[in-house]
């Protein structure tokens, strides 16, 4: 069964100690076991770019859809036996020590791909463009209506190499939040962000730059009635020198890299 993993800084979010950081022992393991499909490091908060489009109007504009504390820095799409595993692989990451892991199953069928989400070649596949990870979410208070079938969309990203994979999750209701602290493994039932907006699905994009992704993003079905946020890929050597990467990324954790953005017509 596929689990996407989400990782945050949670409500109660401990200190990272990059010395203490073992990704890639968890990394190489879940290889081994043949478990993972595909895993990326995403940029801060400050760097995602939320879209919508209202009465004909593409609206865009600079972070996430959450005032929220937490976003998403990273996740992994796994396969495995089911949820005690997926919860147990979901623990040993280092993302749950100083924060929180949240395990939202897919929906049953994967789209295109046989019966995996991601396809097996994709992780040798080189990039050839920006990757930013698409968030499809549901928003509340936005127009009322059902949005129109995705599946001409996707078949058009599909077709211009635009969109390497994507899926649609399982309801918040499905989520589990994890948390290690102290040895011990904290399992709770809600979704990672307490916001009124909520992940329904993600595609994963490949473009020449944030214009290109908000136009892809403006003409999904869903950008109508809910809100699509693109999240770019922060790629990293799992067996790299995390003390290192840590100092040389401090001072741009702050910063927005991306382009700036304005609201268009």
């Amino acid at each position: 069964m596929e689990y996407l993993l989400l990782y945050s800084d949670g409500a109660d979010p401990q200190p990272y100690d990059p010395a203490e950081d073992n990704i890639a022992e968890w990394v190489d393991d879940l290889i081994a076991r043949g478990i993972s499909e595909y895993g990326e490091r995403l940029r801060p908060g400050q760097d995602a770019t939320t879209v919508r489009v209202r009465d004909g109007r593409v609206l865009v504009t600079e972070g996430p859809y959450t005032e929220a504390k937490e976003w998403v820095g990273g996740f992994d799409i796994i396969d495995c036996a089911d949820l005690d595993e997926a919860i147990e692989i979901a623990s040993r990451h280092p993302a749950a020590r100083s924060g929180t892991a949240e395990v939202r199953p897919f929906m049953a069928s994967a789209d295109g791909h046989g019966s995996r989400v991601v396809p097996r070649s994709f992780p040798e596949r080189p990039t050839n463009g920006q990757r930013y990870l698409m968030f499809v979410c549901v928003d509340p208070s936005g127009p009322s209506g059902e949005p129109s079938d995705p599946e001409p969309w996707v078949e058009e990203m599909d077709g211009r190499g635009v969109r390497l994979f994507g899926q649609v999750l399982r309801p918040p209701e499905d989520a589990v939040l994890i948390q290690s602290r102290n040895g011990r493994t904290l399992v709770t039932d809600a979704p990672l962000s307490e916001a009124k907006e909520w992940i329904a699905g993600l595609d994963f994009l490949e473009v020449s730059g944030l214009d290109e992704a908000v136009q892809v993003a403006a003409a999904h079905p869903m950008a109508s009635v809910g809100t699509m946020v693109l999240s770019p890929a922060w790629p990293f050597d799992p067996a790299g020198d995390h003390v290192a990467r840590a100092a040389r990324e401090a001072g741009e954790r702050d910063l927005r890299t991306e382009p700036a953005v304005e609201t268009v017509s």
